[in-house]
């Protein structure tokens, strides 16, 4: 008799908690999609996108908040045309009145931004590339005609009033190219980033400065300094190096041998970068 009762209390709970978590479709997305909101006002997008990606499987019409939280995640993760997709739907499905309207049209700014920065930064790698493919096919030639040659073709690319001014150009698009993202998702609108320009004096300085961009709740520890190197007396053989573990490359001041840039780990791109830096150097010395 006992085992009876047993079972069957067993029974009626299982069949309680069933139908305690048996929610309506409707209501579960309701709960899916606060859950979302939630994790997002956290930080926490991975946690959100869990919670987010159950809605649609649903099988019933989300929330027109739904596709704006899903935008929100889908930017993020550097998915821009989805992201881009989803904002528009909230903006479409909804009015001026809109809980989230300036901000989904504010996001659709940022997206457009971020879109035309990958483009550039597609363009300005290919462009390196290219001239770095023309710099090895003359490896043949002296050390001074390498040189004229490398000089010649960075003149080309950016026009200045010498080739110094076009070697700092140069270096500029490359530090646009290759900036250092902390974390895995390389947004630089959501994660702490390294950024550098370089300019010259008529003295013969080369001044770095360096912007150590901070965002979210640290945005007020943003830093800026600049790092003065005095071209003469220094080896213009610039090294580098890179670190699978430290997800980065990094170029070696000439002077004291202190790390002195850090950019995204791309060897090729190091590589270039240092060459750059050795040419400038070799210009101020030359005069």
């Amino acid at each position: 008799m006992k085992i009876i009762i047993r079972f069957f209390i067993f029974t009626l709970v299982c069949l309680i908690g069933t139908n305690a978590w048996s929610l309506a479709p409707e209501i579960e997305a309701d709960r899916l999609v606060l859950a979302g909101k939630s994790k997002i006002e956290q930080g926490d997008f991975t946690a959100a996108r869990a919670y987010l990606d159950r809605v649609e499987p649903l099988g019933i019409e989300p929330s027109n908040e739904f596709h704006w939280l899903l935008g929100q995640v889908l930017f993020h993760d550097g998915q821009y045309m989805e992201a881009k997709s989803r904002i528009e739907q909230y903006v479409k499905g909804g009015n001026k009145a809109s809980e989230y309207y300036e901000s989904a049209l504010q996001l659709l700014t940022d997206i457009e931004t971020q879109l035309m920065d990958r483009e550039a930064d597609v363009a300005t790698k290919e462009k390196t590339e290219k001239f770095t493919k023309q710099w090895e096919e003359t490896v043949s030639l002296s050390d001074k005609k390498k040189e004229e040659s490398y000089d010649a073709q960075v003149k080309s690319l950016y026009l200045g009033d010498n080739i110094t001014d076009s070697l700092v150009s140069y270096i500029n698009s490359l530090f646009q190219s290759y900036i250092f993202i902390e974390g895995k998702v390389k947004n630089t609108r959501i994660a702490n980033h390294l950024r550098y320009s370089l300019s010259t004096t008529s003295s013969g300085d080369i001044l770095l400065t360096i912007k150590d961009v901070k965002v979210g709740k640290n945005k007020g520890a943003t830093s800026i300094n600049v790092d003065r190197l005095i071209a003469f007396g220094v080896n213009p053989a610039v090294q580098y190096r890179c670190s699978k573990a430290t997800d980065s490359c990094t170029i070696i001041h000439p002077a004291d041998g202190t790390d002195w840039v850090r950019l995204a780990k791309d060897d090729a791109g190091a590589k270039e970068l240092a060459k750059a830096f050795g040419r400038l150097i070799k210009s101020i010395q030359r005069g």
